[in-house]
């Protein structure tokens, strides 16, 4: 019962530092998008409200379901490090393009390394993270996902299933407006309201699409792929999708 009242509360403490923007989880490095539309003309001050909600919309479809399914395979399975490659392989299957792929890579990269220099020595249950990498790399000379990843590291510090899927399409809205700022689509003070306007939407969408396993996962914004697509071939850019 001590040990995991213990884990509860350090995976309370670790979700407030991992929703800290200053934590370095390489999410800032991305503009989920935005800067490849902005470019295109296809989202201004007036609409990026609309492309914050359909990337929230795109997250929650795509993306949650591999948080989810990441984070119970963890719960459920102590030798968690074959199925939770099985569960990487099946991501790289269904993204649909080749820049959110590579960016996912370099996130879920990032926060493994993050997480091991964090929390490796104080959680010895992060050891777990060594495995997958070495794994990964011998198989198929890739990373791990970023959201396979998140929902693993969660997982294995105490944070609940609940919290890990808000925090994770919280985090999403963050960095798109966050891009937004530094795009001068909007000021920070702009921004921060319409991150608050967006908290019933947040909530609508976190109770519609929880729960989810990688079944259910499917891109519900084909333009919006269709966009980061062409990111890599924009003749200037600050983002690396």
């Amino acid at each position: 019962m001590t040990g995991t009242k213990t884990t509860s509360i350090t995976g309370d403490w670790a979700l407030w530092q991992m929703v800290d923007s200053l934590y370095p989880t390489g999410g800032f490095a991305h503009s989920l998008g935005l800067e490849a539309a902005m470019q295109e003309g296809l989202v201004t001050a007036s609409s990026l409200r609309e492309f914050a909600s359909t990337s929230l919309h795109q997250s929650a479809n795509f993306a949650l379901p591999l948080v989810f399914s990441s984070h119970q395979i963890v719960t459920s399975d102590a030798e968690c490090v074959e199925s939770v490659l099985s569960l990487n392989k099946r991501a790289t299957a269904i993204y649909s393009n080749h820049v959110a792929r590579k960016a996912s890579f370099a996130q879920g990269s990032a926060l493994l390394r993050l997480a091991l220099s964090t929390y490796a020595s104080s959680c010895p249950r992060l050891q777990t993270l060594l495995a997958i990498q070495k794994e990964a790399k011998k198989r198929d000379k890739e990373s791990v996902h970023y959201a396979v990843m998140f929902g693993v590291v969660c997982a294995l510090l105490g944070v609940e299933v609940g919290p890990t899927q808000r925090m994770y399409l919280f985090m999403t809205t963050r960095d798109v407006l966050s891009a937004a700022t530094r795009l001068n689509l909007v000021g920070p003070l702009e921004a921060a309201k319409v991150q608050f306007d967006m908290t019933p939407l947040l909530e609508k969408v976190f109770l519609a699409k929880t729960n989810r396993e990688v079944e259910d996962s499917y891109s519900s914004a084909p333009v919006l792929d269709l966009v980061q697509a062409m990111h890599d071939q924009l003749y200037t850019r600050i983002f690396n999708s």
